[in-house]
């Protein structure tokens, strides 16, 4: 008569020996993945051309060394760490424009895993902000310059707007805002209050690189706005003589001042200009973003 044999603890406790084993190997390749992958972009980033674009005023990343900085103060960050601080990582002068939140509980989250399997900054769409303040990138009066941002939303629809990146007054005035923002109901564009212009849509968990060159010393197509593209969509804003860009007041993942301006989603990468850049120069920072982050320019 057949009988179904146990097995013994000695056999139980190979296979459960065997299953570690398979499971360690696992996660340690899964490790060296992100490792290798980490590495490559850190060293796409530093023999970037962006480097060597004239006027790039500000740099923030997630790859080198000290870029991101957690609660704690410290460099070595994990996934789901809150964010203190993200640092300016440009190398072309030595002015250097941080941004960061002190109150912990407007503080975005690290995602180790984010972009392209590469860490992101994660904003949750109610209150989290990066700031610098009164320190800014551009200048006072500046009629001219570059914003550039490599993000993801989970949600794009708000009473109002999600501004991803912008600079403003200190309080904050409207008609003297420069800001990439998310439109409801879904698309993205350029914000200066007055100077609206949204020319295209975008999806939730997409990822996009937009970058949107300002020119308000001319009066008609002063905007353009490139997603994902390497050609423009070029208009002009309503009212692009009265538009004066503030100084005191830089934001990443919304603005304090405003109700329902809160960027919900993943930030890997700005990137800001003071000037309108050449055709030339936009195809080298959706070169260098694109490949760094898997991102199809079309």
């Amino acid at each position: 008569m057949n009988r179904k044999k146990a097995f013994s603890l000695i056999e139980l406790s190979i296979v459960i020996l065997i299953i570690g084993i398979l499971v360690a190997g696992v996660t340690q390749s899964s490790r060296l993945v992100r490792q290798i992958r980490l590495t490559v972009a850190q060293s796409m980033t530093r023999s970037s051309e962006v480097s060597a674009i004239a006027d790039l005023v500000f740099w923030a990343e997630t790859t080198l060394d000290n870029s991101v900085i957690n609660s704690v103060g410290s460099s070595q960050v994990d996934d789901g760490n809150s964010i203190l601080t993200w640092n300016d990582s440009k190398i072309t002068n030595s002015f250097k424009v941080n941004v960061s939140q002190s109150n912990a509980s407007l503080q975005p989250t690290y995602k180790a895993d984010g972009i392209n399997g590469l860490p992101s900054i994660n904003f949750n769409g109610v209150n989290q902000t990066l700031f610098s303040s009164p320190a800014s990138p551009l200048p006072a009066s500046d009629k001219n310059y570059s914003l550039v941002a490599v993000w993801r939303s989970n949600i794009n629809s708000s009473i109002d707007a999600r501004q991803i990146v912008g600079q403003t007054t200190n309080p904050v005035s409207f008609d003297r805002l420069g800001s990439i923002v998310i439109q409801t109901p879904g698309t993205i564009g350029f914000s200066g209050w007055a100077n609206n212009y949204f020319p295209t849509s975008v999806l939730v968990n997409t990822n996009y690189i937009t970058i949107i060159s300002v020119n308000n010393n001319v009066t008609t197509n002063n905007i353009s706005v490139y997603n994902n593209s390497n050609t423009a969509s070029t208009g002009s804003s309503q009212a692009p003589a009265n538009l004066n860009l503030g100084s005191g007041l830089f934001y990443i993942g919304g603005n304090d001042a405003v109700a329902n301006y809160h960027f919900s989603g993943l930030i890997s990468e700005i990137l800001v200009f003071d000037r309108f850049l050449k055709p030339d120069e936009i195809r080298a920072v959706n070169g260098y973003l694109g490949k760094k982050y898997a991102i199809k320019i079309n």
